[in-house]
Protein backbone atom coordinates (compact mmCIF):
# COMPACT_ATOMS: atom_id res chain seq x y z
CA UNK A 1 0.00 0.00 0.00
CA UNK A 2 1.31 3.14 -1.04
CA UNK A 3 2.64 5.90 1.66
CA UNK A 4 2.06 9.17 1.27
CA UNK A 5 3.30 12.15 3.64
CA UNK A 6 1.24 14.34 5.67
CA UNK A 7 -0.24 16.56 3.43
CA UNK A 8 -0.46 14.54 -0.08
CA UNK A 9 -2.73 12.78 2.09
CA UNK A 10 -4.58 15.14 3.69
CA UNK A 11 -4.78 18.15 1.35
CA UNK A 12 -4.13 16.90 -1.99
CA UNK A 13 -7.54 15.51 -2.20
CA UNK A 14 -5.96 11.59 -2.62
CA UNK A 15 -8.22 8.43 -0.66
CA UNK A 16 -8.26 5.27 -0.67
CA UNK A 17 -11.45 3.10 -0.44
CA UNK A 18 -11.69 -0.93 -0.71
CA UNK A 19 -12.68 -1.67 -4.52
CA UNK A 20 -15.72 -3.45 -5.55
CA UNK A 21 -13.83 -6.97 -6.36
CA UNK A 22 -14.36 -9.95 -4.51
CA UNK A 23 -11.85 -8.87 -1.76
CA UNK A 24 -13.13 -5.30 -0.32
CA UNK A 25 -9.82 -5.07 2.04
CA UNK A 26 -7.73 -5.10 -1.28
CA UNK A 27 -6.54 -2.04 -2.31
CA UNK A 28 -6.01 -1.53 -5.95
CA UNK A 29 -4.34 0.77 -8.21
CA UNK A 30 -7.82 2.63 -9.42
CA UNK A 31 -9.25 2.60 -5.80
CA UNK A 32 -7.58 6.18 -5.44
CA UNK A 33 -9.66 8.85 -6.41
CA UNK A 34 -10.26 12.35 -5.77
CA UNK A 35 -12.63 14.21 -3.70
CA UNK A 36 -14.83 14.87 -6.34
CA UNK A 37 -15.46 11.76 -6.94
CA UNK A 38 -17.41 10.23 -4.02
CA UNK A 39 -20.61 9.39 -4.10
CA UNK A 40 -23.47 8.25 -2.10
CA UNK A 41 -22.94 4.52 -3.76
CA UNK A 42 -19.04 4.49 -2.84
CA UNK A 43 -18.98 6.47 0.29
CA UNK A 44 -19.03 3.41 2.11
CA UNK A 45 -15.87 1.96 1.13
CA UNK A 46 -14.67 5.20 1.39
CA UNK A 47 -14.86 4.14 5.62
CA UNK A 48 -13.39 1.05 4.98
CA UNK A 49 -10.82 2.57 3.47
CA UNK A 50 -10.44 4.84 6.20
CA UNK A 51 -10.28 1.76 8.58
CA UNK A 52 -7.51 -0.01 5.69
CA UNK A 53 -5.44 3.50 6.09
CA UNK A 54 -5.21 2.99 10.11
CA UNK A 55 -4.18 -0.52 9.79
CA UNK A 56 -2.22 -0.95 7.01
CA UNK A 57 -2.94 -4.78 7.48
CA UNK A 58 -0.42 -4.83 10.13
CA UNK A 59 -1.69 -2.63 13.03
CA UNK A 60 -0.24 -5.23 15.65
CA UNK A 61 3.36 -3.58 14.32
CA UNK A 62 1.93 -0.19 16.58
CA UNK A 63 -1.09 -1.12 18.17
CA UNK A 64 0.78 -2.64 21.50
CA UNK A 65 4.12 -0.22 21.48
CA UNK A 66 2.69 1.35 24.31
CA UNK A 67 2.04 -1.69 26.28
CA UNK A 68 5.37 -3.14 26.02
CA UNK A 69 6.41 0.52 27.09
CA UNK A 70 4.53 -0.15 30.38
CA UNK A 71 4.58 -2.49 33.63
CA UNK A 72 2.16 -5.24 32.10
CA UNK A 73 4.97 -6.43 29.90
CA UNK A 74 8.29 -7.76 29.65
CA UNK A 75 10.33 -7.93 26.21
CA UNK A 76 13.45 -8.57 24.74
CA UNK A 77 12.22 -7.93 20.96
CA UNK A 78 11.48 -4.64 21.31
CA UNK A 79 13.90 -3.60 23.87
CA UNK A 80 14.13 0.10 23.07
CA UNK A 81 9.97 0.43 23.91
CA UNK A 82 10.99 -1.71 26.78
CA UNK A 83 13.45 0.78 28.06
CA UNK A 84 11.27 3.57 27.59
CA UNK A 85 14.18 4.90 25.07
CA UNK A 86 12.85 4.83 21.75
CA UNK A 87 15.47 6.89 18.90
CA UNK A 88 13.63 8.87 16.46
CA UNK A 89 14.75 6.87 13.93
CA UNK A 90 12.95 3.86 14.60
CA UNK A 91 11.04 2.14 12.17
CA UNK A 92 7.96 1.72 13.92
CA UNK A 93 7.42 4.92 14.78
CA UNK A 94 6.87 5.98 11.13
CA UNK A 95 3.99 4.03 10.85
CA UNK A 96 2.71 4.32 14.25
CA UNK A 97 2.24 8.28 13.23
CA UNK A 98 1.52 8.35 9.43
CA UNK A 99 -1.39 5.42 9.80
CA UNK A 100 -3.65 7.54 11.95
CA UNK A 101 -2.96 10.21 9.91
CA UNK A 102 -4.02 8.35 7.03
CA UNK A 103 -6.77 7.03 8.72
CA UNK A 104 -8.06 10.99 9.21
CA UNK A 105 -7.76 11.51 5.24
CA UNK A 106 -9.95 9.08 4.44
CA UNK A 107 -12.06 10.47 7.36
CA UNK A 108 -11.80 14.21 6.40
CA UNK A 109 -13.09 12.91 2.60
CA UNK A 110 -16.31 11.30 3.77
CA UNK A 111 -16.93 14.07 6.36
CA UNK A 112 -16.62 16.60 4.03
CA UNK A 113 -18.87 15.05 1.02
CA UNK A 114 -21.63 14.40 3.49
CA UNK A 115 -21.35 18.24 4.97
CA UNK A 116 -22.04 18.80 1.55
CA UNK A 117 -25.36 16.76 0.77
CA UNK A 118 -29.12 17.63 1.54
CA UNK A 119 -29.96 16.61 5.44
CA UNK A 120 -32.30 12.98 6.08
CA UNK A 121 -29.89 10.43 4.12
CA UNK A 122 -29.78 7.94 6.89
CA UNK A 123 -26.80 6.00 5.03
CA UNK A 124 -24.93 9.65 4.91
CA UNK A 125 -25.54 10.38 8.00
CA UNK A 126 -24.33 7.53 9.41
CA UNK A 127 -21.22 6.75 7.68
CA UNK A 128 -20.23 10.61 8.52
CA UNK A 129 -20.93 9.47 12.18
CA UNK A 130 -18.15 7.03 11.66
CA UNK A 131 -16.27 9.21 10.16
CA UNK A 132 -16.35 11.03 12.76
CA UNK A 133 -15.43 8.32 15.57
CA UNK A 134 -12.63 6.78 13.73
CA UNK A 135 -10.92 10.57 12.99
CA UNK A 136 -11.54 11.09 16.68
CA UNK A 137 -9.86 7.60 17.48
CA UNK A 138 -7.05 8.51 15.35
CA UNK A 139 -6.56 11.71 16.65
CA UNK A 140 -6.44 9.98 20.28
CA UNK A 141 -3.71 7.98 19.06
CA UNK A 142 -1.49 10.14 17.94
CA UNK A 143 -1.60 12.56 21.50
CA UNK A 144 -1.56 9.57 23.59
CA UNK A 145 1.83 8.43 21.30
CA UNK A 146 3.27 11.85 20.75
CA UNK A 147 1.88 14.93 22.80
CA UNK A 148 1.12 17.45 20.30
CA UNK A 149 0.02 17.17 16.63
CA UNK A 150 -0.81 18.81 13.53
CA UNK A 151 -4.94 19.29 13.21
CA UNK A 152 -5.60 18.55 9.50
CA UNK A 153 -9.39 18.34 8.79
CA UNK A 154 -9.03 18.60 4.79
CA UNK A 155 -8.71 21.42 2.60
CA UNK A 156 -5.19 23.00 3.92
CA UNK A 157 -2.77 24.44 1.38
CA UNK A 158 -0.66 21.17 0.31
CA UNK A 159 2.51 23.66 0.73
CA UNK A 160 1.87 24.55 4.24
CA UNK A 161 3.78 23.67 6.93
CA UNK A 162 1.76 24.30 9.82
CA UNK A 163 3.52 23.39 13.56
CA UNK A 164 2.18 21.24 16.03
CA UNK A 165 -0.92 22.11 17.82
CA UNK A 166 -1.39 21.73 21.60
CA UNK A 167 -2.68 18.64 22.99
CA UNK A 168 -5.86 20.49 24.71
CA UNK A 169 -6.49 21.48 21.45
CA UNK A 170 -6.48 18.22 19.56
CA UNK A 171 -8.58 16.90 22.90
CA UNK A 172 -11.36 19.85 22.14
CA UNK A 173 -11.70 18.30 18.24
CA UNK A 174 -11.36 15.00 19.94
CA UNK A 175 -14.39 15.61 22.21
CA UNK A 176 -16.46 17.91 19.20
CA UNK A 177 -15.93 14.53 16.57
CA UNK A 178 -17.24 12.15 19.34
CA UNK A 179 -20.38 13.73 20.14
CA UNK A 180 -20.87 14.63 16.52
CA UNK A 181 -20.63 10.97 16.24
CA UNK A 182 -22.80 9.66 18.97
CA UNK A 183 -25.44 12.41 17.20
CA UNK A 184 -25.54 10.31 13.91
CA UNK A 185 -24.27 6.92 14.67
CA UNK A 186 -27.30 4.39 15.26
CA UNK A 187 -27.35 2.61 18.72
CA UNK A 188 -24.76 -0.58 18.71
CA UNK A 189 -27.48 -3.62 17.03
CA UNK A 190 -24.74 -6.77 16.92
CA UNK A 191 -21.83 -5.56 14.40
CA UNK A 192 -18.98 -4.65 16.54
CA UNK A 193 -17.05 -3.83 13.47
CA UNK A 194 -19.36 -0.65 12.39
CA UNK A 195 -19.73 2.33 14.62
CA UNK A 196 -22.58 2.90 17.15
CA UNK A 197 -23.89 5.48 19.46
CA UNK A 198 -22.53 4.01 22.49
CA UNK A 199 -18.58 3.46 20.82
CA UNK A 200 -18.93 7.06 20.46
CA UNK A 201 -20.65 7.41 23.90
CA UNK A 202 -17.36 4.93 25.66
CA UNK A 203 -14.57 6.63 23.74
CA UNK A 204 -15.89 10.04 24.89
CA UNK A 205 -16.37 8.85 28.31
CA UNK A 206 -12.52 7.35 28.46
CA UNK A 207 -11.30 10.86 27.47
CA UNK A 208 -12.98 12.87 30.29
CA UNK A 209 -12.15 10.25 32.78
CA UNK A 210 -8.32 10.81 31.50
CA UNK A 211 -8.78 14.67 31.58
CA UNK A 212 -10.27 14.57 35.24
CA UNK A 213 -13.78 15.57 33.63
CA UNK A 214 -15.51 12.53 36.24
CA UNK A 215 -19.11 14.06 36.30
CA UNK A 216 -19.38 13.83 32.60
CA UNK A 217 -17.50 10.45 32.13
CA UNK A 218 -19.32 9.31 34.58
CA UNK A 219 -23.08 10.39 33.43
CA UNK A 220 -21.53 8.70 29.80
CA UNK A 221 -20.73 4.88 30.39
CA UNK A 222 -23.80 5.47 32.50
CA UNK A 223 -25.51 5.86 29.33
CA UNK A 224 -24.05 2.91 27.64
CA UNK A 225 -24.90 0.76 30.32
CA UNK A 226 -28.70 1.30 30.59
CA UNK A 227 -28.58 1.42 27.30
CA UNK A 228 -29.36 -2.06 27.34
CA UNK A 229 -27.73 -2.94 23.96
CA UNK A 230 -24.63 -4.73 25.09
CA UNK A 231 -23.97 -7.21 28.06
CA UNK A 232 -21.43 -8.93 29.67
CA UNK A 233 -20.94 -12.75 28.98
CA UNK A 234 -19.46 -15.74 30.49
CA UNK A 235 -17.42 -16.40 26.86
CA UNK A 236 -14.52 -14.33 26.96
CA UNK A 237 -12.53 -15.40 24.33
CA UNK A 238 -15.26 -14.53 21.59
CA UNK A 239 -15.17 -11.19 22.64
CA UNK A 240 -11.65 -10.95 21.01
CA UNK A 241 -12.68 -13.02 17.35
CA UNK A 242 -13.19 -11.38 14.31
CA UNK A 243 -15.89 -12.90 12.95
CA UNK A 244 -18.15 -13.21 16.25
CA UNK A 245 -20.02 -10.10 16.94
CA UNK A 246 -19.74 -10.88 20.88
CA UNK A 247 -21.90 -8.37 22.72
CA UNK A 248 -19.22 -7.28 24.48
CA UNK A 249 -16.87 -6.27 21.96
CA UNK A 250 -18.37 -2.84 20.81
CA UNK A 251 -16.18 -1.85 18.56
CA UNK A 252 -13.41 -3.50 17.08
CA UNK A 253 -11.06 -2.86 13.19
CA UNK A 254 -10.34 -6.55 11.78
CA UNK A 255 -8.11 -6.74 8.90
CA UNK A 256 -6.62 -9.50 6.36
CA UNK A 257 -3.28 -10.91 7.36
CA UNK A 258 -0.64 -11.59 4.57
CA UNK A 259 -0.36 -14.71 2.69
CA UNK A 260 -3.71 -15.53 5.24
CA UNK A 261 -1.33 -16.75 7.78
CA UNK A 262 -3.26 -16.59 10.99
CA UNK A 263 0.30 -16.32 12.56
CA UNK A 264 -0.27 -12.08 12.59
CA UNK A 265 -2.17 -9.63 14.26
CA UNK A 266 -1.49 -9.31 17.78
CA UNK A 267 -0.81 -12.95 18.62
CA UNK A 268 2.36 -12.13 16.76
CA UNK A 269 3.06 -9.61 19.14
CA UNK A 270 2.51 -11.40 22.65
CA UNK A 271 2.25 -14.83 21.59
CA UNK A 272 4.85 -17.60 23.15
CA UNK A 273 6.29 -18.60 19.44
CA UNK A 274 5.82 -22.14 20.23
CA UNK A 275 4.52 -24.68 22.45
CA UNK A 276 6.02 -27.77 22.99
CA UNK A 277 6.23 -28.72 19.00
CA UNK A 278 3.12 -27.01 18.46
CA UNK A 279 3.89 -23.48 15.96
CA UNK A 280 2.10 -20.56 17.32
CA UNK A 281 2.23 -17.05 16.49
CA UNK A 282 4.78 -14.95 18.30
CA UNK A 283 8.43 -14.85 19.05
CA UNK A 284 8.37 -15.70 22.71
CA UNK A 285 10.19 -12.82 23.39
CA UNK A 286 7.67 -10.26 24.90
CA UNK A 287 5.41 -11.78 27.88
CA UNK A 288 3.58 -10.75 30.58
CA UNK A 289 4.43 -9.54 34.27
CA UNK A 290 3.91 -12.58 36.42
CA UNK A 291 3.23 -10.71 39.49
CA UNK A 292 -0.08 -9.71 37.47
CA UNK A 293 -0.87 -12.86 36.59
CA UNK A 294 -1.07 -13.92 40.80
CA UNK A 295 -3.76 -11.39 40.94
CA UNK A 296 -6.19 -13.62 39.12
CA UNK A 297 -8.19 -15.91 41.07
CA UNK A 298 -8.55 -19.39 40.02
CA UNK A 299 -12.03 -19.29 39.33
CA UNK A 300 -11.64 -16.32 37.04
CA UNK A 301 -12.08 -17.00 33.58
CA UNK A 302 -9.82 -14.33 32.36
CA UNK A 303 -7.16 -16.59 33.89
CA UNK A 304 -6.99 -19.21 31.01
CA UNK A 305 -6.60 -16.90 28.73
CA UNK A 306 -2.25 -17.03 29.47
CA UNK A 307 0.32 -19.73 28.63
CA UNK A 308 2.69 -20.80 30.74
CA UNK A 309 5.90 -21.70 28.40
CA UNK A 310 9.48 -21.26 27.88
CA UNK A 311 10.42 -18.27 26.54
CA UNK A 312 12.02 -17.75 22.74
CA UNK A 313 15.45 -16.61 23.15
CA UNK A 314 15.65 -17.36 27.46
CA UNK A 315 15.96 -19.88 29.25
CA UNK A 316 13.21 -19.02 32.00
CA UNK A 317 9.55 -19.89 31.53
CA UNK A 318 7.06 -16.96 31.45
CA UNK A 319 3.39 -16.34 30.76
CA UNK A 320 2.45 -15.04 27.48
CA UNK A 321 -1.29 -13.46 26.97
CA UNK A 322 -3.20 -16.20 24.61
CA UNK A 323 -6.61 -13.56 24.35
CA UNK A 324 -6.18 -12.50 21.40
CA UNK A 325 -6.86 -15.64 18.52
CA UNK A 326 -4.72 -16.85 15.90
CA UNK A 327 -7.29 -16.13 13.11
CA UNK A 328 -6.08 -14.88 9.02
CA UNK A 329 -8.44 -11.90 9.80
CA UNK A 330 -7.01 -10.58 13.36
CA UNK A 331 -9.11 -8.11 15.52
CA UNK A 332 -8.33 -4.93 17.62
CA UNK A 333 -10.56 -3.76 19.99
CA UNK A 334 -11.49 -0.42 20.00
CA UNK A 335 -13.51 -0.03 23.01
CA UNK A 336 -15.28 -2.27 24.66
CA UNK A 337 -18.23 -3.08 26.91
CA UNK A 338 -16.57 -3.89 30.38
CA UNK A 339 -14.52 -0.45 29.99
CA UNK A 340 -17.64 1.52 31.09
CA UNK A 341 -18.01 -0.40 34.48
CA UNK A 342 -14.56 0.11 35.46
CA UNK A 343 -15.31 3.97 34.38
CA UNK A 344 -18.25 4.03 36.29
CA UNK A 345 -16.51 2.53 39.44
CA UNK A 346 -13.19 4.55 39.16
CA UNK A 347 -15.35 7.78 38.28
CA UNK A 348 -17.71 7.38 41.34
CA UNK A 349 -14.34 6.64 43.13
CA UNK A 350 -12.22 9.68 42.23
CA UNK A 351 -15.30 11.68 43.86
CA UNK A 352 -14.74 9.88 47.03
CA UNK A 353 -18.07 7.69 46.51
CA UNK A 354 -17.13 4.20 46.95
CA UNK A 355 -19.62 2.29 44.77
CA UNK A 356 -18.56 -1.26 44.09
CA UNK A 357 -22.27 -2.11 41.96
CA UNK A 358 -20.47 -1.85 38.56
CA UNK A 359 -17.22 -3.17 39.88
CA UNK A 360 -19.00 -6.38 41.27
CA UNK A 361 -21.07 -7.16 37.79
CA UNK A 362 -17.98 -6.63 36.12
CA UNK A 363 -15.97 -9.40 38.74
CA UNK A 364 -19.51 -11.90 38.67
CA UNK A 365 -19.49 -11.83 34.72
CA UNK A 366 -15.71 -12.71 34.95
CA UNK A 367 -16.31 -15.51 38.21
CA UNK A 368 -14.46 -13.58 40.18
CA UNK A 369 -15.41 -13.25 43.99
CA UNK A 370 -17.46 -10.24 45.05
CA UNK A 371 -16.39 -7.82 47.15
CA UNK A 372 -17.46 -5.63 50.01
CA UNK A 373 -17.45 -1.92 50.94
CA UNK A 374 -16.31 -3.02 54.22
CA UNK A 375 -12.73 -4.45 51.82
CA UNK A 376 -12.26 -0.93 51.47
CA UNK A 377 -10.90 1.60 53.42
CA UNK A 378 -11.71 4.46 51.55
CA UNK A 379 -11.70 5.65 48.06
CA UNK A 380 -8.22 5.93 47.93
CA UNK A 381 -8.05 1.97 48.40
CA UNK A 382 -10.81 1.40 45.99
CA UNK A 383 -9.00 2.95 43.41
CA UNK A 384 -5.91 0.83 44.51
CA UNK A 385 -8.17 -2.13 43.43
CA UNK A 386 -9.38 -0.50 40.35
CA UNK A 387 -6.18 0.00 39.41
CA UNK A 388 -5.84 -3.62 39.00
CA UNK A 389 -9.24 -4.57 37.91
CA UNK A 390 -8.37 -2.93 34.63
CA UNK A 391 -5.45 -4.28 34.19
CA UNK A 392 -6.40 -7.75 34.60
CA UNK A 393 -9.48 -7.04 32.07
CA UNK A 394 -7.29 -4.99 29.27
CA UNK A 395 -4.02 -6.58 29.45
CA UNK A 396 -2.45 -6.41 25.89
CA UNK A 397 -5.42 -3.56 24.39
CA UNK A 398 -2.89 -0.45 24.89
CA UNK A 399 -5.08 1.12 27.93
CA UNK A 400 -2.22 0.74 30.56
CA UNK A 401 -0.12 3.40 29.64
CA UNK A 402 -2.91 5.77 29.96
CA UNK A 403 -3.89 4.34 33.30
CA UNK A 404 -0.40 4.98 34.52
CA UNK A 405 -0.57 8.54 33.82
CA UNK A 406 -3.70 8.77 35.88
CA UNK A 407 -3.07 6.37 39.03
CA UNK A 408 0.48 8.64 39.56
CA UNK A 409 2.96 5.55 38.55
CA UNK A 410 4.37 7.00 35.63
CA UNK A 411 7.31 8.71 36.75
CA UNK A 412 8.65 6.90 38.95
CA UNK A 413 8.24 3.72 36.17
CA UNK A 414 10.44 5.59 34.02
CA UNK A 415 12.59 7.21 36.49
CA UNK A 416 13.35 2.85 37.03
CA UNK A 417 14.87 2.87 33.37
CA UNK A 418 17.10 6.22 34.04
CA UNK A 419 14.85 8.67 31.59
CA UNK A 420 13.00 11.89 31.83
CA UNK A 421 9.55 12.19 32.89
CA UNK A 422 9.26 13.63 29.15
CA UNK A 423 9.42 10.08 27.71
CA UNK A 424 6.39 9.02 28.31
CA UNK A 425 5.73 10.19 24.89
CA UNK A 426 7.54 9.03 21.61
CA UNK A 427 9.57 10.91 19.78
CA UNK A 428 8.16 12.40 16.36
CA UNK A 429 9.93 9.92 13.64
CA UNK A 430 13.09 11.91 12.03
CA UNK A 431 11.78 10.91 8.62
CA UNK A 432 9.03 13.75 8.92
CA UNK A 433 10.92 16.80 9.61
CA UNK A 434 12.14 16.95 5.62
CA UNK A 435 8.46 16.91 5.09
CA UNK A 436 7.84 19.79 7.22
CA UNK A 437 10.31 21.62 8.55
CA UNK A 438 8.33 23.89 11.09
CA UNK A 439 7.83 20.58 13.59
CA UNK A 440 9.51 20.39 17.21
CA UNK A 441 10.95 17.47 18.52
CA UNK A 442 9.59 16.25 21.90
CA UNK A 443 11.70 16.65 24.75
CA UNK A 444 14.95 15.08 25.49
CA UNK A 445 14.81 13.35 22.10
CA UNK A 446 16.99 14.24 18.85
CA UNK A 447 15.70 14.96 15.40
Amino acid sequence: MKKYSLFHIAVAGITLFSSCSKNLDEVQPNTQVTFDQINRGNLPLVLNGAKLALTNNALFQIFGLQDIMSDDFQSISNVTYEGNNVPSTDNALTFAYKQPYQCIANANMAIGFAAQQPAGDSLITTNMGEAYLLRAYSYMLLTEMFGDVVIVKGGENPKAHPVRNAVSEVRQLIESDLKAAAGALPDYAGQSTTGSKQAAQLLLARLYLNTSRYDEALALANAVISSNKLKLQSNFGDIFKATVNSPEALYKVNEISTGNSPFYGLPSTFGPGKYGTVVRAGSGNTWVDSMLIKTYEASDIRRAYFLRNKGGAILDTMYFVTKFPEEVTPSYPICRYSEAFLIVAEANARKGVVDLTTYNQLRSARKASIRNNSDFADAAAFLTEIEMERRREFVGERLRWSDMQRFGKMNSWLQSFGQPASHVLLPIPSREFPINPNLTQNPDYSK
